[in-house]
């Protein structure tokens, strides 16, 4: 997985919150551990708040930034995008004379994400990614990916670099966007692709 920019403020203050958590939780530990019988050291509150930190910081970046209860308050906007997704592309390489069968699987963290690409002849994986959140638009994920050739391609298919955009619709069912490769392809097209699982059945992968 990769790191990816986001357009939310939420990243300026999420951090803030937790150092907080942590202070009150690393203020209440010798107190909690005294109820069960053990007498904490006096030099324990200072490493304990930033153990509480990472603790806290982990736990958000993996599970508790999807709680639709954040994100009603407003504490996390950044959509997810992870899941299964099955559809196609029309390339300008047939003259869009073809609807091509694609899968797409995309793994997320608060601040990490890999999208990967699969069709018959070849596959690609995102190097680096964005999500911008417009209100009238709704989320869009853009990203850059290395394609690879499967051995059953046209000879003149190789690897080959190109950009992605992709816009979330539907209450987060559906993609819908273009894509363009570089030069040595030059070619573009569109892709509309469905959600087939949720987050909770992926199997967590990194690259």
């Amino acid at each position: 997985m990769h790191p990816y920019a986001v357009n939310s403020r939420e990243r300026l203050y999420v951090p803030c919150y937790l150092a907080f958590i942590s202070m009150i939780s690393a203020y209440l530990l010798p107190y909690v551990l005294s109820l069960i019988g053990i007498s904490a050291p006096w030099w324990l509150d200072v490493p304990s708040v930033f153990g509480f930190y990472g603790i806290y910081l982990a736990l958000f970046d993996r599970y508790l930034w999807r709680w639709p209860l954040l994100r009603k308050i407003g504490v996390v906007q950044v959509p997810v995008f992870e899941g299964h997704w099955e559809g196609y592309l029309c390339s300008s390489f047939d003259g869009y004379g073809q609807r091509h069968r694609v899968t797409v699987t995309i793994y997320q963290r608060w601040t990490e994400i890999s999208i990967s690409l699969k069709s018959p002849t070849s596959s690609s994986r995102s190097l680096i990614a964005s999500i911008t959140l417009y209100p009238a638009q709704g989320p869009v994920l853009v990203y850059e990916y290395e394609n690879r050739p499967k051995a059953n391609a046209q000879p003149t298919m190789h690897i080959h670099y190109g950009t992605a955009c992709l816009n979330l619709l539907c209450g987060g069912t559906r993609l819908l966007g273009e894509y363009y490769t570089g030069r040595d392809r030059q070619n573009y097209g569109t892709m509309e692709l469905e959600k087939c699982m949720s987050p909770a059945t992926l199997k967590f992968n990194s690259f």
